[in-house]
């Protein structure tokens, strides 16, 4: 594991010095100069300017698109056991202080970057943690992680979701099972804001919950009260649970994933709405095309799609599509219906997303009124000087 000290250095180029300086926490393989020392991934290096001067430190991964990431800019902080420990500590007591842990058993306790613990996730799911761990520097320290959360939040048991495709652009291998304790059930129960929810940490999406979307479903349950309610890009149905609580008489979930949409119908029934829940298997573009030129209509739409942008050169195409599935249901909308919509792709701003969606209703011939903005929870952080981590966007539209 990474013993605290240097084993090279890393010099920047001129240019791109600033961005190190104004702790911006990755150094991207364009910035790199040259490379000192025998360093191996994980190894703890020093960044430095080229003529000397000491900027930053933290772990190198000579194999990945971001050979640097910045851990501290302190030049007496060593990277060791203790700093770890510290973070960790600090991550839990930020939740706390937040209250995030009296709300809710399920929520994110280490976001990465903006808990300055880059490589690692932590999410917390009742009486058990998971971990996703994707560069070097934190698989050397896999069991120290695991001894640490099982001394700071003491769960049954931590397990690994290490499977995500951000570990194989760091040439990890993959990695999915228990650490330290007990394994988890196949579903685990947590609760929030007065729901029950079902989980797969085995085999869900991220580490089985959209943790992130967690404040957005309280924020959107007062517009998803009508008639009916389309919930599109489902999951496992935690919209249309919220859905359903504020009043709504028939929600459909609509997923590509039989075994989500089965999932969604149990968190419908242990609220006591299964008799109100549709699941419908499908493409949501093919099914909102079809619903289109059958003449349904819906009070209210939730899309929350997966990630359409992963890079910058896929941003056009995720932006025709963006602006397609909001056009879609701007067309499904009765007058007076509410759209909550998302878009989880980084490469995306909020800015751009809220042009597809004034060029969606353009199209559409709508008249669309911007009610809310919506962002990541609480326990996902954003980092002022690290602007990747504000991924979540979305925004509660009146459709008219």
């Amino acid at each position: 594991m990474p013993k605290g000290e240097p084993t090279g250095k890393v010099v920047v180029k001129h240019e791109r010095e600033e961005a190190v300086i104004r702790r911006h926490p990755w150094l991207f393989s364009g910035s790199v100069a040259k490379i000192e020392g025998k360093v191996q991934p994980g190894d703890v290096v020093d960044v430095v300017s080229q003529n000397g001067t000491w900027l930053a430190r933290g772990f190198i991964n000579p194999q990945s698109e971001v050979p640097v990431r910045v851990a501290t800019w302190n030049p007496n902080e060593r990277l060791d056991d203790e700093w770890l420990w510290n973070r960790l500590s600090q991550a839990w007591q930020k939740r706390v202080q937040l209250g995030i842990p009296n709300e809710t058993d399920a929520f994110r306790l280490v976001y990465a970057e903006s808990d300055f613990l880059p490589g690692l996730i932590v999410d917390c799911y009742a009486e058990f943690t998971v971990v996703q761990i994707y560069t070097p520097a934190m698989d050397r320290w896999r069991e120290t992680i695991a001894e640490f959360l099982s001394e700071l939040v003491r769960p049954k048991g931590v397990f690994e979701r290490s499977d995500l495709d951000t570990r194989l652009r760091e040439k990890l291998v993959p990695r999915v099972g228990p650490v330290r304790g007990e394994s988890p059930p196949e579903r685990l129960a947590v609760t929030e804001n007065g729901l029950k929810f079902l989980v797969d940490v085995w085999s869900g999406h991220k580490t089985g919950f959209y943790l992130d979307q967690r404040e957005n479903r309280l924020r959107s349950e007062p517009y998803l009260k009508g008639e009916r309610v389309l919930n599109a890009f489902s999951y496992t149905g935690s919209f249309a649970v919220y859905a359903l609580r504020a009043g709504a008489k028939q929600v459909i979930n609509l997923d590509t994933s039989s075994e989500a949409l089965k999932l969604a119908e149990e968190n419908a029934a242990i609220n006591g709405f299964a008799n109100s829940v549709q699941s419908l298997e499908g493409n949501a573009f093919q099914v909102l095309r079809k619903f289109r030129d059958t003449g349904e209509q819906f009070d209210a739409i939730v899309l929350d799609p997966p990630r359409f942008a992963p890079t910058k050169a896929t941003v056009p195409n995720a932006l025709r599509g963006y602006k397609d599935i909001n056009w879609l249901a701007m067309r499904l909308l009765k007058p007076g219906g509410f759209l909550v919509t998302f878009s989880c792709s980084g490469m995306v701003s909020a800015e751009m997303f809220q042009q597809v969606i004034f060029e969606a209703a353009h199209d559409a011939k709508r008249d669309v009124v911007i009610v809310e903005r919506l962002g990541q929870s609480r326990d996902h952080p954003v980092l002022v000087t690290f602007p990747e981590s504000e991924y979540l966007k979305g925004f509660v539209c009146w459709v008219w």
